[in-house]
């Protein structure tokens, strides 16, 4: 089989200046792409700022001789995100691949979750996701080919405690990603979500249970060298490289990995119970009808596909049929 490569393709990852990002802006590169190496320099959450490691990535991948250029600004702004860009096309004329791979993250038990602190990552997570695409989205369509790869994570459908303002920030790239897939399916542009797990900083947390607010990995707490063996970046990068190729046959795809396990996620729901005068006194007596997956589960490819079940289940039940007349 031939190699998957990236001659003649442009890439944006945002984040790129260390851990995960870094990973995927390095396997791009040496498969042939032109890489814009996006990252602010900030801390874990968010604080500071500095050239350093966009600049280091860059020196990196052009040392190894491959073509690189930093972009340093923020994501999290409209006008950020259309510099980010705008750095790509007049260094390389085109943009065809995106990685969101940008977000802080903090840790705080809901209650005394601030405003601000939910703010910051959804900013640069979610409003960070839409800006970036949003401002690439043109070119693409010029293109006609694109490839979008939100980077989310198992806490967007799992949930995880302190930290709901993450997983309702990685939760709206899934549904981003959905929705861009739908709309740039006849332009050649393709979007998965890809839940991720790396060891990179943020997972050095949950190694110490004696930071409270950061959840603990009970039976790993000893063992974090080898999550740091086993559970590489680069192992994830190769899922990226994929997902970004011409020939990735996803869209709209919920994409977990980690430690060279790859999976496909999806919501499924119940054939569940149908009652056309529904009462809170019939939802409580049909329970078990409700939960029930033994009659088989059903997944959408959207939500009009949804809407169509949804009228079948009602007619099934009594309902009068639309008429075609």
């Amino acid at each position: 089989m031939s190699r998957l490569t990236f001659e003649g393709r442009v890439a944006i990852v945002t984040g790129a200046g260390r851990g995960l990002g870094r990973a995927h802006a390095l396997l791009l590169a040496e498969r042939g792409a032109r890489v814009v190496v996006n990252d602010l320099g900030v801390a874990l959450d968010g604080a500071g700022a500095s050239r350093g490691p966009a600049e280091s990535v860059v020196a990196e991948i052009q040392s190894a001789g491959g073509a690189a250029v930093p972009s340093f600004d923020s994501v999290a702004t409209k006008s950020g995100a259309a510099n980010i860009v705008r750095t790509a096309v007049q260094a390389y004329a085109r943009v065809d691949i995106v990685v969101h791979n940008a977000g802080p993250v903090t840790f705080a038990p809901f209650g005394s979750l601030s405003y601000e602190q939910y703010r910051q990552l959804m900013t640069t997570h979610a409003d960070g996701g839409f800006l970036i695409c949003r401002a690439a989205w043109p070119y693409m369509e010029r293109q006609r080919f694109g490839r979008i790869i939100l980077i989310s994570s198992q806490a967007a459908l799992s949930g995880l405690p302190n930290q709901a303002h993450y997983v309702m920030a990685k939760t709206a790239l899934t549904g981003l990603a959905r929705a861009l897939a739908l709309e740039g399916a006849a332009l050649g542009i393709r979007a998965n979500a890809l839940s991720v797990t790396g060891y990179t900083r943020m997972m050095e947390g949950f190694f110490h249970p004696d930071v409270p607010e950061r959840p603990a990995i009970e039976s790993m707490a000893h063992a974090e060298a080898w999550w740091r063996r086993y559970v590489r970046p680069e192992l994830v990068s190769s899922v990226v490289g994929y997902l970004a190729h011409e020939h990735c046959q996803f869209n709209g795809a919920i994409v977990d990995t980690g430690a060279g396990r790859i999976s496909l996620q999806f919501l499924s729901m119940t054939e569940g119970f149908v009652d056309l005068d529904l009462t809170p006194e019939s939802v409580r007596d049909h329970v078990s009808d409700i939960v029930n997956a033994a009659g088989g589960t059903r997944a959408f490819t959207d939500a009009m596909a949804f809407l169509e079940w949804q009228y079948q289940k009602m007619v099934a039940a009594g309902a009068t049929p639309v008429s075609t007349s």
